[in-house]
């Protein structure tokens, strides 16, 4: 089973209300917020970051005893609909119980029990409607892999080998490789795009807080164009793709708008036509992030699994891993959309 669960802050009145819809019929859950909710958040959120574990061991049983939805056991999946500050916290992380003894990989996270995707608002989910499949269900391939100078941007080695080994789970004739020079504004701001169902774009990405439509994606500069995809101008993209994937740096972050939550690169693409997106909280390796997308792309490819599930299998699989087992390699990347 599915459950749609909406949490609200009320910074007035310091209550957290949850709302819990399942078959059932809705539930409506208030709560006081601690004194330290707000410590509780941004300890939990650098814990994960710099992987200490103690200070997670502090935060996590707190947030996840105040945030626990109270589910049924038959329910599956999450669909989460933050706001506040609620909306850059990676739930996956949360725990289902006591954890025991001091490794992250050993943890009993919430990614082990549910498929969770997020949205902005009900108002959006209610609007999505079946999008028809007049795709072939090939993907797009975009990695600059270097950078201009004037950027001050690390080159990423790491994202020839994510593209090249997502493509080899599509085969022939169902992916296009857009690589160094030829990963281009030019390239993105035609109507090729409408011939994919699936984008995803391997490379480094900044959200502007300040200005969310100087948030952008760094591209290669070609005729005419910086190398900039700024969010102002994804808005005026005419995209048709089922999941378009960031598999970039603090794609996810914004400016938090009152009663809209973070507006940063992904309410961009949501708007330019993406059905579905993958965005990041913070900056993670290459080679780890690697290793997420493509399990992730195989479960889409050879288990048909749902977007929400193949990301859980691809995120849990990593959190058992000795290798990738702190959060810091996996929780950042969130599926918005369903």
């Amino acid at each position: 089973g599915t459950a749609l669960v909406s949490y609200f802050v009320s910074e007035k009145s310091r209550q957290l209300y949850t709302f819990v819809v399942m078959p059932g019929g809705l539930r409506v859950r208030h709560q006081s917020l601690p004194a330290n909710f707000e410590r509780w958040l941004k300890g939990f959120n650098n814990s994960l970051f710099f992987s200490e574990v103690s200070t997670y061991l502090r935060t996590a049983p707190e947030l996840s005893r105040l945030l626990n939805p109270h589910v049924p056991a038959a329910v599956k999946q999450l669909i989460i609909i933050p706001s506040g500050r609620l909306s850059t916290l990676p739930f996956e992380a949360l725990l289902t119980k006591k954890a025991e003894g001091e490794t992250f990989s050993r943890f009993p996270y919430w990614v082990h029990r549910y498929a969770i995707s997020y949205e902005f608002a009900a108002a959006l989910l209610l609007q999505k409607k079946p999008r028809a499949d007049d795709t072939d269900g090939s993907i797009l391939l975009c990695a600059p892999v270097q950078f201009s100078d004037a950027d001050n941007l690390d080159d990423l080695p790491g994202t020839l080998d994510e593209v090249q080994a997502i493509s080899q789970l599509f085969g022939a004739n169902r992916f296009q490789m857009a690589l160094r020079k030829k990963a281009n504004e030019t390239l993105l701001k035609s109507d090729s795009l409408t011939n994919f169902r699936y984008l995803h774009f391997a490379t480094h990405g900044v959200v502007n807080e300040q200005a969310p439509e100087l948030s952008r994606i760094f591209l290669s500069g070609d005729d005419g164009e910086d190398g900039h995809l700024f969010a102002g101008e994804i808005y005026n993209l005419n995209l048709k793709a089922d999941l378009a994937v960031l598999s970039a740096c603090q794609t996810g972050l914004g400016k938090f708008s009152k009663g809209e939550g973070v507006i940063g690169l992904s309410r961009a693409l949501v708007y330019a036509g993406a059905h579905s997106i993958v965005v990041s909280f913070w900056s993670v390796a290459d080679a780890s992030t690697s290793a997420l997308m493509t399990q992730f792309y195989e479960q889409l490819t050879t288990k048909a699994a749902s977007f929400p599930n193949a990301m859980q299998t691809a995120k849990s699989n990593m959190a058992r891993s000795s290798q990738y087992g702190s959060p810091y390699y996996w929780a950042p990347f969130v599926l918005i959309g369903n």
